[in-house]
């Protein structure tokens, strides 16, 4: 979420007194941390460019200082990907004491695998962290280690505190529990603390993501709408919303909440790729594929979203019929770290929409083998030969999949029933629409949505589809 500091009176005037030095070539006496502040507030627009400018604008003032040698080695390991030399760079802070320089010595082990390293690095630095500190260095341990995902080690720290009562401990204690799909118990702290402090953007931000997780919806978006009054710049709530929006397939208003992301953090590459995603679910290709090339030329070569970006690339170029281009794309996410498995599936999509169906049927083979027959794979190769008008053959490869898991998953029913609808097969899609809504109304409703009228829920589907001839 955006800090609210940037958004204050005190931060603006001090970054309109730095950015009125930089136009006008004159020099800005501002304090280590201050020129720190305004390098997060760049980066947390995505211009890490700008942000590097003011963190070694504020080292040639203040060398060994250890606000903006912190910023800049942050951004060499998760921006450039270099811990080595992140390292180098926390060593040239001169107080060595600092509790952020352990954190960020943890973290460099932390990012390269050695959490076992890290935690007994921490543990080593405990030792010399003074008594009236100690708190805090619990709690943003075990905070550090939540930030990885790390639960146990998380868990391990916050239980060291016996400051139970803190909000921040309670929200890290509702974040692990979040962490590790706890969400009644993580919903109940958040409620504890939304209870305190109803005008806190923060935790209403965190309800919204737990009530999502469990496809609650409506209560997701509630939350975020909370979050957007008490702040509407608030880039996460806009992000959750927009989100909700679009699960509910309400791509119109999701675009609208992606395009006010943007606005928010117009740097960063995600604003971009979900207002193309968005476009090309509502069929404005040319659209589609101006924001998703902006989103490639934002995202920096280890972005997580480069997958997504290409694969909807991909997506686009395919319905606009250009087969070699949206190939081109999917080759590009070879180096990528990324699930191959699915992006050859993709791959078997684009060429089965060009009318290759022996390459697509190749691709599907390989995906399938490669993955050791992963559901999730079937499940895709299956919406491929769907979308492409294959009902005969996408319903044989659910029933088998279906079968071969003595029909317990909770998931693909929807699409059988659909299948068999398209099918003419009566019988199968009101028995396969059963258990559609019963095992997952939210697939249910995305998939067999437009088969009833727009204020019938999920489960009343079955009820009104048994009434119809």
């Amino acid at each position: 979420m955006q800090d609210t500091y940037f958004d204050s009176k005190e931060f603006r005037e001090i970054l309109q007194r730095y950015e009125d030095a930089l136009e006008q070539d004159e020099n800005v006496f501002l304090d280590s941390e201050e020129l720190t502040s305004i390098a997060e507030y760049y980066q947390a627009q995505g211009d890490t460019a700008k942000g590097l400018a003011a963190a070694e604008y504020a080292l040639e003032l203040y060398s060994g200082a250890t606000a903006p040698l912190l910023f800049k080695a942050r951004v060499t390991l998760l921006h450039d990907n270099d811990p080595q030399k992140a390292l180098e760079i926390v060593e040239q802070i001169d107080d060595k004491t600092d509790l952020d320089y352990y954190y960020l010595k943890a973290e460099i082990m932390i990012v390269e695998n050695h959490n076992e390293a890290a935690d007994l690095y921490l543990e080593e630095s405990l030792e010399e962290v003074a008594d009236t500190d100690r708190p805090d260095f619990l709690l943003d341990t075990a905070t550090l280690f939540a930030d990885y995902e790390q639960t146990d080690l998380a868990e391990k720290w916050l239980l060291k505190s016996d400051e139970t009562t803190h909000p921040d401990y309670r929200e890290l204690k509702a974040r692990i529990h979040y962490l590790r799909s706890e969400y009644a118990e993580s919903e109940e702290i958040l409620n504890g603390l939304i209870d305190e402090a109803p005008y806190s953007a923060l935790y209403w931000d965190l309800l919204a993501t737990v009530q999502l997780a469990q496809d609650r919806c409506n209560d997701s978006m509630t939350s975020s709408e909370y979050a957007i009054a008490i702040n509407p710049s608030d880039d996460e709530a806009l992000l959750n919303k927009a989100n909700v929006l679009m699960r509910l397939n309400n791509f119109e208003e999701a675009l609208r909440y992606y395009e006010r992301y943007s606005e928010v953090c117009p740097m960063k590459e995600a604003g971009e790729l979900y207002q193309g995603e968005c476009l090309l679910n509502l069929e404005r290709l040319r659209e589609a594929s101006f924001h998703l090339l902006m989103a490639e030329k934002m995202a920096r070569k280890e972005s997580p979203l480069l997958p997504e970006i290409y694969q909807y690339l991909a997506f686009c170029f395919c319905k606009s019929g250009n087969t070699d281009e949206a190939l081109a794309f999917i080759d590009k996410t070879k180096d990528l770290a990324c699930n191959h498995h699915e992006m050859l599936v993709v791959r078997g999509h684009v060429l089965l929409s060009g009318n290759r169906m022996e390459e697509a049927t190749q691709c599907f083979s390989e995906a399938m083998v490669e993955s050791g027959g992963a559901n999730t794979v079937m499940m895709r190769i299956a919406m491929s030969l769907y979308d492409n008008n294959y009902l005969d053959m996408a319903y044989d490869l659910l029933t088998d999949m279906m079968e071969k898991n003595d029909h317990q998953l909770n998931y693909g029913y929807a699409y059988l029933a659909i299948c068999a609808h398209d099918l003419g097969k009566r019988e199968e899609y009101l028995q396969h629409l059963k258990t559609a809504v019963e095992r997952d109304p939210q697939e249910a409703k995305a998939v067999l949505g437009p088969l009833f009228p727009d204020d019938i829920e999920p489960e009343d589907f079955y009820q009104y589809a048994t009434q119809q001839p």
